[in-house]
């Protein structure tokens, strides 16, 4: 496979030397759109955007939690009413009040905004409109009934929409000015350099926070050794013993995706074929990649819900390994000497090459070549927003992830179903359970539906299904109440040890 990224400590600047109110980060990518929130949505991106910017409501699996807006309730199918924490400021000192969000989220709806905040506003398409009622009260719009939106406003990272205007969007991703714990004081595509926000309404523990850019796994694992970063985000279970031997510990917490080859189903091709499909997903030895490369720290993904999210199925099994049964599909999909594939895959948000390497050579047992290619987060990106880039190109490394509302229909309204922009996967004959399921309040019928839904993506097998994720880290000794939930890190709450 040709690496598109060799990225080594000596080709990053990294800070060396830090004091013990400093905390040096190694991160596997920053934003594509530098210090602008409403360009991408990424895990990845979100670890850089949440120094800096406060979301509306935080998920969690009890569901949304307060942020910048500290209750809601719903007055009618299709109006939910917020009120806006009070006594809080931007970085610039401007003041926060219902007018930033509802201006924000009118934007959003506009033509222009439409198209630039595409990423972030596919994940709250529902979301159409707002009304200020006065300085601490919104009223959200939604399209059609959705008991989600409280949930959903967790994508949306409130930024001073007055700065907005003087500045305008070309000057957004170099003048981040949100209401986070830290401020960031220069933004590049290699670091980001931060320092204490103290009028915050929960300022942090440290005076500076520097994140570096540093895309192989390699590269983190290297730095931390060496001392130069502090926490290294996104690496693999191979190196605790490296990461214990420079006073480190590896950190392991739940991550609410799945991790896939997800197939474009939705156009001409072998896969169009749900017997091909199947094929692939029996092809695969799983359970060796689980048990080997991630030393059982992940468990064998079955539906597009991880086991930590609402719609979850337990009683959905796991596509076991059966080369004879992938062999037979193939025959009967008229394939009997098997195919090439064209695939894509990011490899520097975690160590995943192993995986795509070990998932190619398991399908050439059964005569599928895959002509594995890689590619940046970058890359993925407009391809999603344009999916006609992808050209021949019929599988590709993704996840269906549902942070932050921990809702397996986060994943498939934004990108996998018919209801989505993209329409890579676009079953019709589910679409009338998904559109039931996206406005049902009642919490157990709706958890029905869900179950309804993974059965049936279980069963029409839109991806390759791998693993359950796992956020693993390398976390210095030093640092401490380091705590991340639901792929959000809790920024506030670290301190350093000298």
């Amino acid at each position: 496979m040709k690496r598109i990224l060799l990225a080594t400590v000596a080709s990053v600047a990294v800070s060396v030397g830090a004091s013990a109110a400093e905390l040096r980060v190694g991160n596997a990518t920053l934003p594509a759109g530098l210090g602008n929130p409403l360009i991408e949505a990424a895990h990845s991106s979100n670890f850089a955007y949440t120094t800096v910017f406060d979301f509306l409501t935080y998920g969690t699996r009890l569901g949304p939690q307060p942020g910048l807006a500290v209750s809601w309730k719903n007055t009618s199918p299709t109006t939910w009413e917020l009120k806006i924490r009070p006594n809080v400021k931007f970085h610039n000192g401007n003041p926060l009040t219902a007018n930033d969000v509802g201006e924000l989220i009118n934007w959003m709806n506009t033509t222009d905004g439409k198209v630039k905040s595409n990423n972030v506003l596919r994940n709250m398409a529902n979301v159409v409109a707002a009304r200020v009622v006065d300085g601490s009260t919104v009223v959200v719009e939604s399209k059609t009934p959705d008991p989600m939106i409280p949930a959903l406003l967790a994508t949306l990272k409130v930024m001073d929409m007055k700065q907005f205007k003087e500045i305008g969007w070309e000057n957004l991703g170099r003048n981040p000015n949100g209401t986070g714990p830290y401020r960031a004081t220069s933004w590049t595509a290699q670091k980001v350099d931060l320092v204490l926000f103290k009028e915050g309404w929960r300022p942090g523990k440290i005076d500076k926070i520097t994140l570096n850019a540093l895309p192989e796994v390699a590269s983190r694992i290297q730095a931390f050794q060496s001392d130069q970063i502090d926490i290294a985000l996104e690496i693999i279970t191979d190196a605790k013993e490296r990461i214990e031997a420079a006073n480190g510990t590896l950190h392991i917490s739940t991550a609410p995706q799945v991790i896939n080859l997800m197939i474009f189903q939705n156009k001409p091709s072998p896969v169009a074929d749900v017997r091909v499909r199947r094929a692939l997903n029996y092809a695969v030895d799983k359970e060796k990649y689980v048990s080997t490369i991630m030393k059982g720290t992940v468990k064998v993904a079955s539906q597009p819900a991880a086991s930590t999210v609402n719609g979850y199925d337990d009683t959905i099994k796991p596509y076991s390994l059966d080369l004879a049964q992938a062999k037979k599909l193939l025959t009967e999909a008229g394939f009997p000497n098997g195919m090439t594939l064209q695939a894509e895959v990011v490899t520097t948000s975690a160590d995943r090459r192993d995986l795509y390497q070990a998932v190619a050579l398991d399908l050439q047992k059964v005569g599928v070549n895959v002509v594995m290619r890689e590619i940046t987060l970058a890359d993925l990106l407009q391809k999603v927003r344009d999916t006609s880039k992808f050209g021949e190109v019929t599988l590709w490394g993704m996840n269906f992830g549902s942070e932050p509302t921990m809702d397996v229909m986060r994943s498939l309204n934004a990108l996998h179903s018919c209801n989505a922009d993209t329409k890579w996967i676009c079953f019709p004959e589910i679409e009338p359970t998904i559109k039931a399921a996206n406005e049902e309040f009642d919490p157990a019928k709706r958890l029905d539906m869900l179950k309804k839904i993974n059965r049936f993506y279980h069963d029409n097998a839109p991806a390759i299904f791998l693993y359950e994720d796992a956020q693993i880290d390398a976390v210095k000794k030093r640092v401490q109440n380091y705590r991340p939930e639901n792929r959000y890190i809790f920024w506030h709450d670290i301190s350093v040890q000298g």
